[in-house]
């Protein structure tokens, strides 16, 4: 690359780094495991998936909404398939977009694309992934209910398992990589938001838990839209947070092939969702009320014993899950 090239891209990683900090996550702190090549590749992979979201949480109509992510996701194919051009190219601009909007749109890509462009050229994150992550930001414009759990399986892929699979090729791992355990890891996380958040979504019209599961205990949509202490409900509960369990065992498998840079990350955030999900398990009616998390305690119980290298060495190995073929989809018979 040129000098102006060069330049252009230690700009979009800034850019990227302070998106980052700025967005005051616990998963930007937990970067700081990483080295620093690896760290800048995160901030860039956050900094695209947290415009994304972003996108698809504006004031805006649906329909523009769609639009802008549409934009989006041609931009950011056009910058990734292909030859790597120093220059950023843009998708054309719909009539729909106001001038604010599109200025905040060429804005936003000329930030971050040359970064996110260089990261994904230097860990070889197929593109494919990244698309992922705007199809499933696209999915929850389109859809707020789902009937099956295979349904909600694929939406959790778009918006956690292909996020971690980008994270893996960062981080580094191993041939040959255990896709079911790396699926199942983010099919884990998102299961855990989804029930943390049931009475949130459900202020927003919104259900994520299946149909066919709560039917199966009796329960219809007005009793998710408006949830309140109920036996059945807490018997769902309970069923999903065991359906997660198994999934984060399943999840852990991924740890064998990490190379060693990005295991404390790993084992940071799968032990942090873990205790999430086992808290929400602990009092199921919690979540009728405000939003589970982790007490002050237990978060930085978990962020030192991570960060310092003698406590990490001891932290157990989860055991692995026994039993299941990788090949077979997660939980069906449960389903």
């Amino acid at each position: 690359m040129t000098s102006s090239d060069n330049a252009r891209v230690a700009s979009s990683y800034a850019a990227v780094r302070r998106i980052s900090r700025q967005s005051g996550s616990n998963f930007y702190r937990s970067f700081w495991l990483l080295p620093r090549l690896q760290r800048d590749a995160m901030s860039a992979l956050y900094a695209f998936a947290r415009i994304t979201d972003d996108l698809g949480d504006s004031n805006e109509p649906v329909m523009l909404r769609r639009h802008a992510l549409n934009w989006w996701r041609q931009t950011t194919a056009m910058n990734l398939i292909g030859d790597a051009s120093a220059t950023i190219r843009l998708a054309e601009e719909v009539d729909e977009f106001s001038p604010a909007v599109a200025a905040r749109l060429r804005a936003r890509a000329g930030e971050i694309m040359p970064a996110l462009r260089h990261a994904s050229d230097h860990f070889s994150i197929p593109s494919r992934y990244l698309l992922e992550i705007i199809d499933g930001v696209l999915a929850d414009q389109q859809k707020s209910r789902f009937d099956t759990f295979e349904q909600l399986e694929h939406y959790c892929y778009l918006v956690a398992s292909a996020v971690g699979i980008a994270c893996l090729h960062i981080w580094g791992f191993r041939e040959p990589l255990p896709m079911q355990a790396a699926i199942d890891c983010g099919l884990a996380f998102q299961l855990t938001n989804i029930l943390r958040d049931v009475s949130e979504d459900a202020a927003r019209g919104r259900i994520y838990l299946p149909r066919q599961h709560f039917e199966q205990h009796g329960l219809d949509e007005d009793d998710l839209l408006h949830p309140r202490r109920d036996a059945r409900l807490r018997c769902l509960i309970l069923d999903e947070t065991r359906r997660a369990s198994e999934l984060f065992d399943s999840g852990w498998r991924v740890w064998d092939s990490l190379e060693e840079p990005g295991r404390p990350m790993f084992s940071m955030m799968w032990r942090t969702y873990r205790a999430l999900l086992q808290r929400i398990a602990e009092d199921p009616d919690a979540i009728l009320s405000r939003r589970v998390s982790l007490g002050m305690k237990t978060r930085l119980g978990i962020v030192s014993s991570h960060f310092v290298g003698p406590l990490y060495r001891r932290l157990p190995v989860p055991p692995a899950e026994v039993g299941r073929d990788p090949r077979t989809p997660p939980l069906q018979a449960h389903s």
